[in-house]
């Protein structure tokens, strides 16, 4: 139960991050490419943020058959993006969406690898 809101609570932190406190917005009107704050951290934070708010919903619901399900939606966002969104960046951004990729995990938030 206290997993499930903790997971919520990030979840939520996340997507306020991604929205509100990043102005992503601004940025995709000025074809710019977001790579601070939480988009340090992740590639897809509006799409992480969503995986673990339901996670903790699934948790708080305490069937652990419904857990396998952000397991499914995380291997079908991870192929639709790789055939859509990331393909349009690479298109768009070229050479600094390849370096940010290889720095800065997909779905999941973690701290970025250093440049080499």
């Amino acid at each position: 139960m206290v997993l499930g809101i903790c997971l919520m609570i990030l979840g939520v932190f996340i997507w306020i991050q991604a929205v509100v406190v990043s102005r992503v917005d601004d940025h995709i009107k000025k074809n710019y490419l977001t790579t601070t704050g939480i988009y340090a951290w992740v590639r897809h934070p509006i799409y992480a943020a969503f995986m673990i708010l339901c996670t903790g919903v699934l948790l708080m619901v305490g069937n652990a058959w419904f857990l396998i399900l952000p397991f499914v939606y995380w291997l079908f966002m991870t192929v639709l993006m790789k055939n859509t969104e990331e393909k349009w960046l690479r298109r768009l951004y070229g050479q600094e969406y390849e370096v940010y990729c290889e720095r800065v995990n997909r779905c999941w938030p973690w701290p970025p690898k250093k440049n080499k």
